[in-house]
């Protein structure tokens, strides 16, 4: 059964650039391959194009922008067993292969919460009301959860929840459910995939935050990010609640934040295969638009 992470590099170049330095991560502590999608408007630079099993050029969706091409993923994996993995990402530690192991079987597995009244998918482009949402959709929670990181296998059970985050885009309630996000008619994609796997009986993984395999960067105070080590440890405080400390094996860095933090990491990752370091003119104002979700164990 063929097993490798994907990613998304569609419309703006940066994201190859950043999907890059996660290629380069992954091959410091695993095998497994490394494929990016792209689409027409993405040039590939040769010496980037080779440090991934396979580029796939996807042709454009009409109806899709930006974010909300995740609902293409499952026609776009080359793999039977597939981690999605965000550009702004780097894998730390081996211990990847617990999370392989783990989701095994499984046909669609994402670390979040369930919710079911409060704010949700809060951040600074929007937020939706957790109770009015189940109401909606007659669920007695929603599956809330940072899309930067999903697991899926090529099963029927997997297909019906892209089939139904794209029912729910193009249904009736598409800005009821999410809401506009950073380019022109490009929606935010978590809400979608919130409903469709709360309609699904879909619960999400609710690991304690020392033991995560994707921990984000909004709310940083501070931490250790050590490739070398393999140790991502990140002390998180959010607004009107107590620090706690979050340990993980891939970090997402929202926003590309902390920038300096990231940059430096991707420069160690560029100086072991001898590729120029980042440019980090391209990327002010960076690419991706850091969001704050309520984060829970």
């Amino acid at each position: 059964m063929t097993e490798g992470y994907l990613l998304l590099a569609f419309d703006d170049a940066r994201y190859l650039e950043l999907a890059a330095n996660f290629a380069l991560s992954v091959r410091r502590v695993e095998r497994r391959p490394v494929s990016v999608a792209v689409n027409a408007k993405v040039k590939v630079d040769p010496a980037l194009a080779a440090l991934f099993d396979q580029v796939i050029v996807a042709e454009d969706d009409a109806h899709m922008r930006g974010a909300m091409n995740k609902a293409r993923l499952f026609d776009l994996t080359p793999y039977e067993r597939t981690f999605y993995i965000d550009a702004d990402c780097l894998l730390f530690s081996p211990r990847i292969e617990f999370f392989w192991r783990k989701f095994r079987d499984r046909p669609f597995v994402v670390e979040g919460h369930r919710q079911s009244k409060g704010p949700a998918f809060a951040c600074s482009l929007g937020e939706k009301d957790a109770a009015a949402l189940c109401a909606l959709l007659g669920v007695r929670y929603l599956t809330v959860f940072n899309a930067g990181v999903m697991y899926f296998e090529r099963t029927p059970a997997s297909k019906a929840v892209f089939d139904k985050v794209r029912a729910l885009y193009e249904g009736p309630h598409r800005d009821t459910i999410s809401y506009r996000y950073k380019h022109e008619g490009e929606y935010a994609d978590e809400p979608f995939f919130a409903a469709a796997l709360a309609l699904l009986g879909i619960d999400p993984e609710e690991p304690p935050v020392t033991a995560r395999l994707q921990v984000t960067t909004p709310n940083i105070k501070d931490g250790i990010m050590d490739l070398d080590t393999g140790e991502l440890r990140l002390v998180k405080q959010a607004a009107g609640e107590p620090a706690a400390a979050w340990s993980g094996v891939l970090c997402h860095f929202c926003g590309l934040v902390p920038m300096d933090d990231y940059f430096a990491l991707a420069d160690k990752l560029r100086r072991e295969v001898k590729l120029p370091p980042m440019d980090r003119s391209k990327f002010m104002p960076v690419v991706l638009t850091a969001a704050h979700h309520k984060e829970s164990p």
